[in-house]
């Protein structure tokens, strides 16, 4: 039987994608050097790329908690329905 492979199995297209991935944050960060804000209600918002930083931090929040929340409390034994 043929393996079918997808698109994230060939090295080349992680390596593209982890590039684009990277241009669309450059891009991303540089509009808020380049645009002006005009809506500024916390003194945070005018920090230029604050809210990049901020939804990386949430990111790996997230992956943090939800890997102590499979390893401590969602993951059973082995033997969990033989008991």
């Amino acid at each position: 039987m043929k393996r079918e492979f997808d698109w994230f199995d060939k090295p080349d297209n992680l390596k593209r994608l982890r590039i684009f991935s990277y241009i669309i944050l450059a891009v991303s960060v540089l509009a808020e050097f380049l645009i002006p804000s005009h809506a500024v209600h916390h003194p945070w918002d005018k920090i230029p790329g604050i809210y990049a930083l901020f939804g990386f931090v949430i990111c790996a929040v997230m992956i943090i908690v939800s890997k102590l929340l499979g390893q401590y409390w969602l993951k059973r034994s082995e033997d969990y329905y033989d008991k």
